[in-house]
């Protein structure tokens, strides 16, 4: 894990990220298992993992912070509502509900007692960061697992701790059809498998700016591109006369470097909507 986070190379994705022409980066810190590609000592004590093996010696938050910020594209960071689920050592030692889930067959539910501890954790990694980090895009908050405004409202105090002005938004569930969650978020998660819904005519749901996230690959982080030029730029077109705001997923190796196909996609795209 140490040496696929050393390997990222940050002034190379960061580079092809400003060739293409976006304004902004939504990069993973995490998802499901035990692993962050970010030095976290609070995390590290809580659990007993040792640095380089869960987290890495290298900020890579930092340096991507450091290669992006110098081309003016901001810094969003993806993390999950049901934190390390996926990763039964991790689950234990942050007393995931996960564990007493799968002892018991019942449905997986956050409580109270995970989403402190969990929200503890990001709060230190947006504090360590600051305003270095633009927004927040949340997965694993959904209401069928437990999650309410109560809970959200404890995740974003979290995360706002390192920048008051920080964006948040919080992932209701794929939907066909981007809906509106909670007044809790900026702007809406919108993860979508397509992309044949359109905002209103003024961007807004509800007073929250409407936003969607696909993927431009064949499914998630896949190489390849699933639209032909035409579709995705008549697409974009019409969500750009309606102040829509749109995030693709892309396919990035361990050295960042993006998928051929994709980054010659978008950067026609880009270039079509200048």
């Amino acid at each position: 894990w140490d040496e696929c986070v050393i390997d990222f190379d940050t002034e190379k994705f960061a580079e092809q990220v400003s060739s293409i022409g976006v304004k902004y980066v939504i990069f993973t810190i995490q998802q499901g298992d035990r692993y962050f590609c970010l030095p976290n000592s609070y995390y590290e004590k809580l659990t007993g993992f040792k640095r380089g093996s869960a987290t890495s010696n290298r900020d890579l938050i930092n340096d991507l912070f450091q290669s992006l910020n110098k081309r003016s594209i901001k810094l969003i960071l993806y993390a999950t509502g049901d934190g390390v689920s996926k990763d039964r050592l991790a689950a234990e030692k942050l007393d995931n509900p996960v564990l007493h889930t799968k002892q018991n067959g019942e449905k997986f539910i956050v409580n109270e007692k995970w989403v402190l501890t969990w929200s503890s954790i990001l709060k230190d990694i947006s504090k360590r960061y600051g305003k270095k980090i633009s927004g927040w895009w949340f997965d694993g908050t959904y209401s069928f697992i437990g999650y309410n405004n109560y809970y959200l409202s404890i995740l974003k105090r979290a995360v706002k701790a390192g920048n008051s002005n920080a964006i948040v938004a919080f992932n209701k569930a794929p939907q066909k059809q981007i809906e509106y969650y909670s007044n809790l978020d900026d702007y809406t998660a919108g993860e979508s498998d397509v992309i044949s819904t359109l905002p209103p005519k003024d961007g807004m749901i509800n007073g929250v700016q409407w936003h969607l996230l696909t993927y431009v690959g064949k499914y998630w982080a896949e190489k390849g591109c699933r639209f032909d030029n035409t579709t995705l730029s008549m697409f974009m077109q019409n969500v750009k006369e309606r102040k829509g705001v749109v995030t693709f997923d892309i396919f990035v190796n361990r050295h960042g470097k993006l998928d051929i196909e994709q980054y010659k996609q978008l950067k026609m795209l880009f270039k079509n909507e200048k």
